[in-house]
């Protein structure tokens, strides 16, 4: 996972974040447990889950160690953390740009939503404005 994030990361929900996503992208589950509440809800595709337990049994079926996240930018406002990143596996199977909103609750990750682009194979320069 890249962490060339433009913004500072000084913030605790940023952190929040940023090492769920670590430990997200790096396969660790177990660590990304405590960071998330209970009923931890997330709108995005796979998951449409509705607690954390539900998330983390979807989550287990996906190739999170080969995952590459490249955050390119990552803004903190209110209880709110947006994200925009690139994600994509190294066979190409996956190549698409990614909003992500968190919202921050009692100091854990409470919901999140995504809207997802897809990534033209051979775009030139295809998520410059992120």
């Amino acid at each position: 996972m890249s962490n060339d994030v433009s913004n500072d990361v000084g913030n605790d929900d940023k952190d929040l974040v940023l090492n769920c996503l670590k430990l997200y992208g790096a396969g660790d589950l177990d660590g990304v447990a405590p960071l998330l509440r209970d009923d931890y809800a997330d709108h995005g595709l796979p998951f449409r889950t509705t607690t954390k337990a539900e998330w983390i049994e979807e989550a287990r079926k996906l190739p999170l160690a080969e995952l590459r996240v490249d955050i390119r930018r990552l803004v903190a406002e209110g209880d709110h953390v947006t994200m925009f990143s690139r994600r994509s596996l190294p066979d190409g199977a996956l190549d698409i740009a990614v909003a992500d909103i968190f919202r921050i609750q009692d100091g854990l990750i409470a919901e999140r939503w995504e809207v997802v682009e897809q990534i033209p194979p051979n775009a030139p320069n295809p998520v410059a404005t992120l």
